[in-house]
């Protein structure tokens, strides 16, 4: 894929806002891409594995991501079924 079609891609879930907000009713937050973490080591996924989330449910906070993998997924799913979501969406749009 071309740097092009990835950063449409990118630019197309961004515009969607965070999808834990989203399932909370709040739609359009702003949000970060968050590269999905694949394999042991926490290899960062391709520009095709992001999943939107705000900077609460990213990175501040203890709902975030980065505060707590475990306690976010348990929460709110695995980040394969959040892609799964934000892709359904944005390619229902």
């Amino acid at each position: 894929m071309s740097k092009k079609e990835e950063q449409r891609h990118m630019d197309k879930i961004a515009s969607f806002g965070c999808i834990i907000c989203h399932l909370l009713g709040y739609e359009e937050s702003p949000c970060e891409l968050h590269h999905i973490k694949e394999g042991r080591m926490g290899k960062k996924s391709s520009n095709f594995k992001v999943i939107p989330l705000c900077p609460k449910h990213h990175r501040i906070g203890k709902e975030s991501y980065h505060y707590s993998p475990k306690n976010f997924e348990e929460k709110w799913g695995t980040q394969e079924k959040l892609l799964e979501k934000v892709l359904t969406y944005v390619n229902n749009e």
